[in-house]
């Protein structure tokens, strides 16, 4: 796993950069993984700044002036990207606002089942983008110790779904109320945690950020969801019967029972794995289930390292972390 401290440091060309542009350039370098411009005011909410505004734009205009980055009307783009990502990004925003009313509608009828406690949105959607080939991200709050009971009904529910709505469905990371500490501290987490859309009980997004505070040392200019949107956990008769059923020491066995058989069904069909690479794509606890198959965690932040050191090799600078 790639490991990334905060700041980025300048080794040779002190005199003509600064640690703010530096700061600057890593998130335009982060954001380019997913060819994805910023705006102005994007670039400076999602850089680890402390800057005013006459002075964030005046150095943001020497890296223009010095090629560092370039701009296309209202989005700055790294020097090797091309303008055509500009119609992508427009494109997947639009497609973001289209599909968000079903988001929220999903997130709901998730909430709806029994020892769901709080949704938020991540993934690409978090960040206004979706398109074709997107789905829906979630993070899900479970009650304590009735997480893998939750999460296999949701599995169910899920397997009955038609294969185009299955899209909508993404259940991939789940955390019971009393362990909402994520271990990894990198720039990834830290950009999904700044980036979280609450949809179900805003308490849960606040509670998630600050077990979580350490993100803001990347990001201390993103200011936090609102909560106008959310919207509050829904009954249902299903919810109110399996809680009554599932209560006690039954509740207890099958919570465990169903975490054992999820958790060894796991490691017989992904025998060869590496156990860090399993810990951080299948994480397995008693309120904790994280299962990302493909490794995309790793996958952006080598990514992001390979942008940074193209970015050296053609400014002929050091730029490390």
């Amino acid at each position: 796993m790639v490991n990334f401290k905060h700041y980025l440091t300048i080794e040779t060309v002190q005199e003509i950069i600064t640690q703010h542009q530096v700061e600057m350039l890593k998130t335009m370098l982060y954001f380019d993984v997913f060819s994805y411009p910023l705006t102005r005011e994007e670039l400076f909410a999602n850089s680890a700044l402390s800057l005013s505004t006459p002075e964030y734009n005046a150095q943001l205009e020497d890296l223009f002036r010095r090629g560092f980055l370039k701009h296309e009307g209202d989005y700055i783009l790294t020097a090797h990207a091309a303008p055509e990502t500009i119609s992508r990004r427009t494109h997947g925003n639009a497609g973001a606002a289209k599909v968000m009313p079903e988001a929220y509608r999903y997130s709901l009828k998730i909430a709806s089942f029994p020892f769901v406690e709080g949704v938020c949105l991540s993934g690409g959607l978090s960040k206004n983008y979706y398109d074709r080939d997107g789905d829906i991200d979630y993070l899900i709050m479970t009650r304590p110790n009735r997480l893998w009971i939750c999460r296999t009904l949701l599995i169910m529910r899920y397997k009955m779904l038609p294969g185009d709505k299955k899209k909508f469905w993404c259940i991939n990371y789940f955390l019971g109320a009393t362990e909402l500490v994520i271990p990894e501290k990198n720039a990834f987490v830290a950009t999904e945690l700044a980036h979280l859309i609450p949809t179900v009980n805003y308490n849960f997004y606040k509670d998630i950020l600050q077990h979580n505070a350490w993100y803001k040392q990347y990001y201390p200019n993103k200011t936090e969801s609102a909560s106008d949107k959310a919207k509050p956990i829904p009954s249902s008769v299903f919810r109110k019967l399996a809680e009554s059923l599932c209560a006690g020491s039954f509740g207890d066995w099958l919570d465990n029972k169903l975490l054992s058989y999820t958790l060894n069904r796991w490691r017989k069909k992904y025998p060869g794995m590496a156990e860090e690479d399993f810990e951080l794509q299948f994480r397995s606890r008693k309120n904790v289930c994280k299962r990302h198959t493909h490794g995309f965690q790793n996958k952006v932040l080598n990514s992001w390292k390979e942008k940074i050191e193209t970015f050296e090799k053609q400014f002929q600078i050091r730029l490390y972390a």
